[in-house]
């Protein structure tokens, strides 16, 4: 098989058969294709065991896909983006999960501006970026979702700790998006777990 036959697999829905006739193939050769059809297909894979509520293999399938992200040819971003996405994904469904963990991992400088830009559906179902247009339900950037979660976390763990791992992903926040409401709570968040009161109430 090919990989061209396995991405035509993942065209046509069968991406276990594809992620089977892919794993093989990578594991002696990881040329430009082969490694982003390993990608690709792996990604599919951990929404599929996400759903299917097979957290472990999930987690260790995130784990390889962020190992190998590096040496993915993504000059669109869009595998850089998927992670995020799937980062995200995975802090709300598996409890064992930390995305404080993936954070202090995280190079918060390879975040692009496109992973600031919240997204708005339109009446017809259609996708736009940005503010214009009717909106009718504003997704926030996975950016946001990602400090979203992160704050979850430090409110079941409200630890210095915890504090410091998310600072890198906040202090940008507050750089790009210094009037958002959230932002300026998930602050006053820290400044009271590490005693600042005058701070806080700031």
């Amino acid at each position: 098989m090919t990989v061209k036959e396995v991405f035509e697999l993942r065209r046509q829905g069968r991406i276990e058969e594809a992620y089977e006739a892919i794993r093989p193939m990578y594991a002696v050769h990881k040329g430009h294709y082969t490694t982003l059809c390993m990608f690709w297909t792996a990604s599919d894979i951990l929404k599929k065991r996400v759903q299917e509520k097979r957290d472990s293999e999930a987690v260790k399938i995130f784990e390889a896909l962020f190992r190998m992200l590096p040496t993915v040819d993504d000059r669109d971003g869009r595998a850089h983006t998927s992670m995020l996405y799937h980062a995200v994904m995975l802090s709300k469904e598996v409890e064992t999960f930390s995305i404080l963990s993936f954070l202090e991992r995280y190079d918060i400088g390879l975040l692009r501006d496109a992973d600031w830009q919240s997204i708005t559906v339109m009446p017809q179902g259609t996708v736009n970026s940005g503010s214009g247009g009717a909106m009718l339900h504003p997704i926030p950037s996975v950016a946001h979702q990602l400090l979203a979660q992160a704050f979850q976390e430090i409110q079941r763990q409200p630890t210095p700790d915890n504090a410091l791992r998310v600072m890198p992903l906040l202090q940008e926040a507050m750089r790009r998006t210094p009037d958002n409401k959230n932002c300026r709570r998930y602050m006053a968040v820290i400044y009271h777990i590490m005693g600042e009161m005058e701070r806080t109430v700031d």
